[in-house]
């Protein structure tokens, strides 16, 4: 998603691609297993991807990065901060959605799905749920917490809010709170939320990326004291205490909501899997390096390449009734192949326009 990086951000990056293959697991596997004569040959790889829920864990890793990422940019550059921040930022993120978005609309036209206008129109801002129009790719829906989370940001910022701790640390809780409240009440009473789901989690996502920021200020040492520390320990037990105690729950027979395994689990190990990055992944191999790079291209692009797949399956006989690893590494590779297409054709030109843009305006 980025380009080349310090090698201090190998970790990152290998992340990045870490938490891709996850979502393209997650994915595909429950696609393919759903086929005639797939599931005969056993079903572990959706199973396991189902129990644990690997596009959450994939997803919540992906907001921690961005956490960790996002706010420490905006410090990065000392004249027109937000200038710069908002150029690289658009150039960064919707030239590559935009292509996705043709091809999700090419696609339908092609096997004759009706596409609303009105909807098309508003997944084009990737922001489509606040027009009341449904995600033309599901996926879309976590790139519009990402968006709000960097207006958050670059807002924060101009008033001198991001670098306060204690202000960040205050916001944290209440974005917790207003998440977890009132999911309490609906598990204890008979109220029930008239907010989708997707609003609903907004707060505690929030919460999660923002906490990320504070992993990033104690990673680089920047910023070690007892204060900032206590502020993240404690938002920490907030954002994985609750996961954590809905999954021992959970294995203890004793479930608030449904879904509590699957939420519990999926955020504890993506919490894991994020720390285990940070302090392990420091020689990571080219090819995940690679898989971080082109990893946004490969979130936006491999939902296609899969959908294209499976009506190639369903319309040739020979293909179909194969072992579900096989679809799911067929599926994984070619996703890849167009991803890194699409990298160097699409996403780093606009990232490197973006550069060439912000840096012109600096230079005026």
């Amino acid at each position: 998603m980025t380009n080349k990086q310090p090698s201090r951000f190998a970790a990152i990056d290998a992340l990045r691609g870490i938490a891709a293959l996850m979502v393209v697991w997650q994915h595909t596997s429950e696609s393919f297993v759903k086929l005639a004569g797939v599931a005969e040959h056993g079903t572990f790889l959706a199973t396991i991807s189902q129990e644990l829920d690997f596009g959450r864990i994939g997803i919540i890793c992906f907001f921690l990065i961005s956490g960790f990422v996002i706010p420490s940019s905006l410090t990065a550059t000392k004249n027109n901060v937000i200038g710069s921040f908002v150029i690289r930022r658009f150039f960064r993120l919707y030239p590559a959605y935009w292509l996705s978005l043709l091809l999700v609309v090419a696609l339908a036209f092609v096997s004759g799905i009706e596409t609303n206008g009105k909807t098309i129109l508003a997944n084009t801002t990737m922001l489509q749920s606040f027009f009341a129009q449904p995600h033309l790719i599901g996926l879309y829906w976590t790139l519009q917490v990402e968006l709000i989370f960097y207006c958050l940001c670059a807002l924060l910022f101009y008033f001198g809010l991001l670098q306060n701790n204690r202000f960040v640390f205050m916001l944290i809780v209440v974005s917790f709170t207003l998440f977890a409240l009132p999911q309490t009440l609906t598990a204890v009473t008979d109220l029930q939320l008239e907010i989708n789901k997707e609003f609903q989690l907004l707060p505690y996502l929030l919460s999660i990326m923002f906490l990320g920021s504070f992993y990033r200020k104690i990673y680089d040492n920047k910023d070690t004291d007892r204060e900032l520390f206590g502020y993240t320990v404690i938002a920490t037990l907030l954002c994985l205490g609750l996961p954590l105690l809905l999954l021992i729950g959970s294995l203890s027979g004793f479930t608030m909501v449904s879904g509590s395994f699957r939420f519990g689990i999926a955020h504890s190990l993506a919490f894991g899997l994020f720390f285990a990055g940070l302090i392990f992944l420091k020689n990571v191999g080219k090819p995940l390096l690679w898989l971080g790079t082109i990893s946004y291209s490969l979130y936006l692009l491999h939902p296609l390449v899969m959908q294209v797949l499976i009506k190639t399956v369903n319309n040739f006989k020979p293909l179909q009734e194969l072992q579900l690893w096989i679809y799911m590494s067929v599926t994984t590779i070619f996703s890849i192949i167009i991803a890194s297409l699409a990298y160097k054709l699409v996403e780093k030109p606009a990232i490197n326009l973006g550069y060439r843009l912000d840096g012109h305006k600096k230079t005026r």
